[in-house]
């Protein structure tokens, strides 16, 4: 059964373990790299690209066309120029690494019944060679989460930055 269904039958223990492991799912997972950013497809076809920055601000750029193609009324030279002022936070990263966008997310994550564990993740189909950081379980972790993939419980302003530019619901 999906988390989203059990969770409100779960202790805070559970709960608990149950971030701990995703945690440490997350960062084992993103411990396999490759010699440049981009989607699984790019990399593989020789198309990536070696910065990060380079990397992400391309896909954002795809987005906001995407959306300019449809009619969405947003404020894209504001979008723009805020993302040309920010971008430098993207420059830490400099390796590589595999990323699940959706890791984590409660839908997706599955229960045993019974026992209330991690019984599986599913839904891979957001992997990218990029910033760990935009793992959907790093978007507002408790600290078993952080604890389980080894990360700091303080962030950085940087870190701080890089996560808002990547939350998919800021508000």
């Amino acid at each position: 059964t999906s988390l989203s269904r059990m969770g409100n039958q779960l202790t805070a223990r559970q709960r608990n373990d149950i971030g701990r492991h995703l945690g440490f799912l997350a960062s084992t997972i993103g411990q396999n790299v490759a010699p440049v950013f981009g989607s699984l497809q790019q990399v593989a076809a020789g198309a990536g690209r070696r910065s990060w920055r380079e990397s992400f601000c391309a896909l954002f750029e795809s987005v906001l066309r995407d959306a300019e193609d449809m009619f969405i009324h947003l404020p894209y030279a504001e979008i723009r120029h805020e993302l040309a002022r920010l971008a430098s936070a993207l420059d830490e990263v400099t390796l590589p690494r595999l990323v699940v966008v959706g890791f984590g997310r409660p839908s997706h994550v599955l229960l045993d019944e019974t026992s209330k564990q991690l019984a599986g993740v599913v839904d891979f189909s957001s992997a990218f060679w990029g910033d760990v950081l935009m793992v959907e379980l790093f978007e507002n972790p408790n600290t078993a989460v952080l604890e389980g993939a080894g990360m700091s419980l303080t962030r950085t302003k940087r870190e701080d930055i890089r996560l808002l530019m990547y939350v998919s619901d800021p508000f």
